[in-house]
């Protein structure tokens, strides 16, 4: 596969370090999705102006970098403001951007009601947009709220092949196949190594690689090149790593 058209699955743009997009760019990554998130989010203006400056500000930044840098929009779980109903009454406006190719970062973290209601609207709004939704999952009780997101979606009539669930393991990858979700790879400590991917290829396959990167503790903005890395020092199929690394993404996002 050619290494300048891999595609970064889900990552947050506004907390890459210049460097790292740089980076990004010099080891193959041409195209990323920038998963919205505000954490603790007070006001529905916080998510109106984070919304903008995705688009104006770094979506610009990385394309100088040599990285285009599409948006997933939508309310995180960990920042749910009191009057989110007017995010999600907005929410259209915003991903009609032609830069924007999904609804994301959503889920739900605690099993709250109000977790379950953000994540509900913000499906049925995916749904009427056609476009595909980045699920978050927690880090407790994951196959308990997986169960209960899927029969949320399912109940929403989101398909699967419209649902990517990441930072996916060998915990929930049964959940995620058997509803015919897209597995959304993490590849970092906390989360999928490279050997666990390659371990348990059969049931990954058909995900999404991602890095995830944030600024919340120590990670690697290119990780998922790790598992790139790791994958042809194993003599996996090129057609199952260049799946992983691109293609997946480029037909599930549209780029």
């Amino acid at each position: 596969m050619s290494f300048r058209e891999m595609v970064e699955g889900h990552t947050h743009g506004h907390m890459l370090p210049y460097d790292a997009l740089e980076a990004m760019a010099k080891q193959g990554v041409s195209r990323a999705v920038s998963c919205a998130i505000v954490l603790m989010a007070q006001h529905a203006e916080s998510y109106f102006d984070h919304f903008k400056v995705m688009k104006d500000f770094y979506r610009p930044l990385a394309l100088a970098a040599g990285v285009n840098m599409y948006s997933a929009l939508g309310i995180h779980p960990a920042g749910i403001p009191a009057d989110w109903q007017r995010v999600v009454e907005v929410l259209p406006e915003f991903l009609a951007g032609e830069e924007v190719v999904a609804v994301g970062e959503i889920g739900i973290n605690q099993d709250s009601q109000l977790e379950k209601d953000v994540f509900r609207a913000q499906l049925e709004v995916a749904k009427d947009r056609e476009l595909p939704v980045i699920v978050h999952t927690p880090k407790q009780h994951r196959e308990y709220i997986v169960d209960v997101m899927l029969d949320i979606a399912s109940k929403a009539g989101i398909a699967g092949d419209r649902l990517i669930i990441d930072h996916a393991h060998t915990d929930i990858i049964g959940q995620i196949n058997d509803y015919g979700a897209i597995p959304g790879l993490t590849i970092r400590e906390q989360n999928l190594t490279p050997e666990q991917l390659v371990e348990n290829l059969e049931s990954f396959a058909g995900g999404i690689l991602n890095s995830d990167f944030s600024n919340l503790f120590n990670n690697n903005p290119i990780g998922m090149l790790d598992a790139v890395d790791y994958m042809i020092a194993r003599g996996v199929d090129p057609a199952i790593i260049a799946s992983l690394a691109r293609d997946k993404a480029v037909q599930v996002y549209g780029l």
